[in-house]
């Protein structure tokens, strides 16, 4: 009798290990195949573009990031992007609910993109450039180095995705409630900046960035999150400089951002 139990349960676990290869298979596959089609699609944009441009996309799905960039070792100007890490930051050093004066400034620095109610907050109550950099220690954006003018702080779209991560799915610096604080403000942003990786979607939460600078020209940015009429969601960041307008890189960026939609859809 217990030879026949055995003999039984040799190909139930045949089958199980086969089903787990299969699983493996068709995961393997899919990552492959959405990877692929990405950057196919980013690639005749980012490749025939004048401009340095990178972008990075995180999915759920397939708990990968996926990036392509004509300029692989150039780190971005963040300009006013960096005002969602200026907020995590704050919000995860001081571990309580923003007062009603840090919640006035936080407001106009996301909606607004107000550069004052930024540098009260980033000198105040973040610490500054040291403050910032903790941030990204904090976060594991180990290609990102703080400035102490804040705008002038250097990323990657990579960077960036890993601290929307912590926003839009899991955090283990942020509570829930300080999650959803960034993204009701990010969210809410004034509709004449509600572009670029917005581009052709309805349920989006972003925060954009925009700087003429020097050798870098027109440094244009934009970050955030995108969610599907199918439900399906992913994270994004795409950074440009180099642009002969900011038109021009608002363009590229809605560019990339129309190609990744259906692809992830």
């Amino acid at each position: 009798m217990q030879r026949s139990q055995r003999h039984r349960r040799k190909p139930r676990r045949l089958i199980l290990i086969i089903i787990a290869i299969l699983l493996i298979i068709m995961g393997v596959r899919h990552f492959s195949s959405t990877s692929a089609r990405l950057k196919s699609a980013w690639n005749k944009i980012i490749f025939t573009s004048n401009n340095n441009v990178s972008i990075a996309v995180y999915s759920p799905k397939t708990h990968q990031i996926y990036t392509s960039s004509n300029a692989p070792q150039h780190k971005f100007r963040t300009a006013s992007t960096v005002k969602v890490s200026i907020l995590a930051g704050i919000l995860a050093k001081q571990q309580s609910p923003l007062t009603s004066h840090q919640k006035s400034l936080a407001t106009k620095m996301i909606e607004q993109s107000d550069n004052d109610s930024t540098s009260e907050l980033f000198e105040d109550y973040l610490g500054g450039k040291n403050g910032l950099q903790q941030t990204f220690e904090k976060f594991g954006m180990t290609q990102s180095k703080a400035n102490s003018s804040w705008g002038l702080t250097v990323t990657t779209p990579k960077d960036q995705v890993k601290l929307l991560n912590n926003i839009f799915y899991k955090s283990k610096v942020l509570s829930d409630d300080e999650r959803k604080e960034i993204r009701d403000l990010m969210s809410s942003v004034e509709r004449d900046q509600a572009w670029g990786i917005s581009a052709s979607s309805d349920n989006f939460a972003l925060k954009n960035g925009w700087l003429n600078y020097g050798k870098d020209e027109w440094i244009v940015n934009s970050i955030g999150y995108v969610k599907n009429s199918n439900g399906t969601d992913y994270t994004i960041a795409v950074y440009t400089d180099k642009n002969q307008s900011m038109a021009a890189g608002q363009q590229v960026i809605e560019q990339l951002a129309r190609v990744t939609k259906p692809i992830l859809d």
